[in-house]
């Protein structure tokens, strides 16, 4: 089931995807992946420095995908960040 719980409260994805086009990361902040969030907030800077500005538009998509994803616990394309950052979900059970 990819390390989340199957039990904690469903926030929504939209939501999660709406506030990741805002400010790449906010939405996983919102999930309660907080530093997953910041880790991908840095990384999507970083790419638009390097690339022109180009890169954030990409990273904002990708995190976007990746919340959307998370949101439905399924497995999402940042998930490998998780044995890095050793972030533990800080959402509340029901």
């Amino acid at each position: 089931m990819n390390g989340r719980n199957c039990c904690i409260r469903s926030k929504s994805p939209i939501i999660a995807v709406i506030l990741n086009l805002l400010i790449a990361g906010l939405g996983h902040v919102y999930l309660g992946y907080t530093k997953r969030g910041i880790v991908l907030f840095f990384l999507s800077g970083f790419i638009a420095i390097i690339s022109s500005g180009l890169g954030w538009i990409v990273g904002v998509l990708l995190c976007s995908y990746d919340a959307w994803q998370l949101a439905n616990n399924r497995p999402a394309p940042f998930d490998f960040l998780e044995k890095y950052i050793e972030e533990q979900q800080t959402r509340l059970r029901v």
